[in-house]
């Protein structure tokens, strides 16, 4: 049987330890619906205007086959041509980190929120897309552990050795303690030019953009 310990925390107290790494992981609440400790707790010295970094944004069919991968192109978007989307549902995958005032360049944290938008060749957004789609919210964390493979890209990884790689896939839910798949299903726009935006916010409200132009057409 899995026994917890119970430590009473008074106001100004010292809290954390840290690892044989010089590493500290905090959690804030029961075991089972942890929330974002930044939500909880006011950390003297934490200083955050360093808006997050979009290293690509790749889109696949529902089959996992790659449609577009922005870290991989040669040609679309860069040369100013689209990306074709056809008929069926896509998955959207943004490869992201963040950092706050006075990381080494090498240290890499999850992304707090992120999402997507979809918008007509004037900058007005499609119907259904007024706001744009933070399916991926880390507020809480999912209540079934299983579930992270809803929230993360084949390939992610973390750790004290190698590189840090977050790659999120936004189209599917993750946010209020649940996650489930979803996708961005084209054949609900109508055919034509348009721009995909995709968005990734850190808790401090510090924002980037990525926009992907595609064309919708039809078979």
């Amino acid at each position: 049987m899995h026994k917890m310990r119970v430590f009473l925390i008074g106001a100004g107290d010292p809290i954390g330890t840290l690892n044989k790494m010089n590493h500290v992981h905090l959690i804030a609440g029961p075991y089972g619906v942890e929330s974002n400790a930044l939500a909880a707790l006011q950390f003297p010295g934490l200083v955050d205007t360093v808006a997050p970094t979009i290293e690509s944004v790749a889109m696949t069919d529902e089959r996992g086959e790659t449609i577009f991968d922005s870290a991989k192109a040669t040609r679309a978007p860069k040369s100013g041509l689209p990306v074709t989307l056809r008929d069926g549902r896509v998955r959207i995958i943004v490869r992201a980190y963040d950092q706050v005032d006075g990381n080494p360049t090498y240290r890499r944290l999850g992304v707090y929120r992120l999402g997507y938008q979809l918008l007509r060749p004037d900058g007005s957004p499609v119907a259904g897309f007024d706001q744009p789609r933070y399916n991926v919210i880390f507020e809480q964390l999912p209540r079934d552990p299983t579930q992270v493979k809803a929230v993360y890209a084949e390939g992610s990884q973390s750790g004290y050795q190698g590189k840090t790689i977050f790659g999120y896939i936004v189209t599917n839910l993750a946010r209020d303690g649940e996650a489930r798949e979803e996708f961005f299903d084209v054949t609900t726009i109508a055919p034509g030019g348009y721009t995909l935006r995709v968005l990734a916010e850190d808790f401090f409200g510090n924002q980037t953009r990525r926009d992907t132009p595609v064309v919708v057409v039809r078979e």
